[in-house]
């Protein structure tokens, strides 16, 4: 841990105090504008957010992701709750996932995708799908229980 320093402390109160002080979030701002303007002054915003996705990806972790996105959101006023975008990506998936197997049924609600059909549909869909990632949050996840027969569920990873 480092040590504290007296007198970078007070400097930052006073600049704090006549409205100078620059916090960490704005010199970063600075310095990824910076960086910008030295790949493209006119970095479309699909490749800026991609920029973000990979550095938020190698450098950040994904169980940063919903943090950062409730304070981007929140920075932005944007109101949709990160709740709404779940529920919504959950839809879609099922949505899509329907057409790819007809032979399944594919229910949302608002924290996973249980899947329905015969054990052995449920079995062949879960080995075919065993270690994909849907989005960022979910996996495949099933079991074979003795007294419910075998579940398959698109849940979300585990984030401790």
């Amino acid at each position: 841990m480092s040590q504290f320093s007296t007198n970078k402390w007070l400097k930052n109160q006073y600049l704090k105090e006549a409205n100078l002080y620059e916090s960490q979030a704005d010199l970063a701002a600075k310095a990824i504008d910076q960086a910008i303007s030295g790949v493209d002054e006119s970095l479309g915003y699909k490749d800026f957010a991609k920029a973000i996705a990979t550095i938020l990806k190698n450098e950040y972790g994904t169980h940063n992701f919903i943090p950062f996105m409730e304070v981007l959101h929140a920075e932005l006023s944007i109101e949709e709750s990160l709740n709404e975008m779940v529920d919504s990506f959950l839809e879609d998936l099922s949505q899509e996932l329907k057409g790819k197997y007809p032979e399944l049924k594919f229910i949302a609600d608002s924290k996973k995708i249980e899947v329905i059909g015969s054990n052995q549909d449920k079995a062949d869909f879960a080995n075919d799908n065993q270690n994909k990632k849907w989005g960022n949050d979910f996996v495949t996840f099933d079991i074979d229980d003795d007294d419910r027969g075998y579940m398959v569920y698109i849940t979300r990873v585990n984030r401790l």
